[in-house]
């Protein structure tokens, strides 16, 4: 079955992002694939009791983010990957039904059930999730991390990239811990700087703040995905680095 499965998958990937998407798949332990396994189940049942959240409300864009967190590991935030899948996505009601059963296992839903209510169920979160991605894409405000202004000093930029790398790389780690604690050490001087620097603008995203166009449907383009990917990757270190100042200040980190 799972030639046939692949076969048919093949057709909405480019030659490139199939060969990355394979190489993935078996580079993936069972332990990890059972992780997330369990983690899209438990993720999908909590985004459909939320369906009547307000997508720009905290609690549901915490859940969107969840969600595309865990869909940049399994992709490994691969941007042709990802362009295959939110088209095969778009052609989903006419995969064969081994495919949609693997679809509604991956979300804990029971193949053998009345297959209309599970799709039914599965397009609803869907749906949620792209209106989230939306009020996030069109709410993007001020962000350190985010795509420097074109004026703004290209050392001081260039740091705070390597500072978001070496955080993202760390959030598995203790935040009281020495390393962490450096690390915010950099955080806390590069603040410093950057909002006493001359000419430090919010950098803005061209057009985002004066669309007109409907705020409360879904969004599936690539582009659109990566930035927010972004954005949440970048609230995630954010929020990582202020936990362990807060940790500083209470005295409790390493020293």
């Amino acid at each position: 079955m799972q030639p046939q499965e692949d076969d048919f998958m093949r057709k909405y990937y480019t030659d490139e992002a199939w060969a990355k998407r394979t190489l993935i798949k078996t580079q993936l332990s069972p332990q990890t694939l059972e992780e997330y396994r369990l983690k899209w189940k438990q993720l999908f049942l909590e985004v459909e009791a939320g369906l009547d959240l307000d997508p720009a409300s905290e609690a549901a864009q915490l859940l969107a983010r969840r969600w595309v967190l865990l869909a940049e590991a399994t992709s490994e935030g691969d941007s042709e990957i990802k362009a295959g899948a939110i088209k095969a996505w778009k052609d989903h009601q006419n995969w064969p039904l081994d495919e949609q059963d693997a679809l509604f296992a991956r979300y804990g839903l029971d193949p053998s059930g009345d297959r209309t209510e599970s799709m039914m169920r599965v397009e609803r979160v869907a749906k949620f999730i792209g209106q989230a991605i939306g009020r996030k894409y069109y709410a993007v405000a001020s962000t350190r991390f985010a795509a420097a202004d074109k004026q703004a000093d290209e050392g001081l930029s260039k740091r705070w990239v390597e500072l978001f790398r070496d955080a993202e790389s760390s959030l598995g780690e203790d935040p009281a811990s020495e390393r962490v604690q450096t690390l915010v050490a950099r955080w806390t001087e590069l603040t410093r700087e950057t909002e006493s620097g001359p000419g430090r603008n919010v950098p803005q995203l061209d057009g985002l703040q004066n669309d007109s166009q409907d705020r409360s449907r879904s969004y599936s383009s690539v582009a659109v995905v990566n930035l927010v990917a972004r954005l949440y990757r970048i609230e995630q270190v954010q929020q990582f680095l202020g936990k362990a100042l807060a940790l500083r200040r209470d005295g409790r980190a390493s020293a």
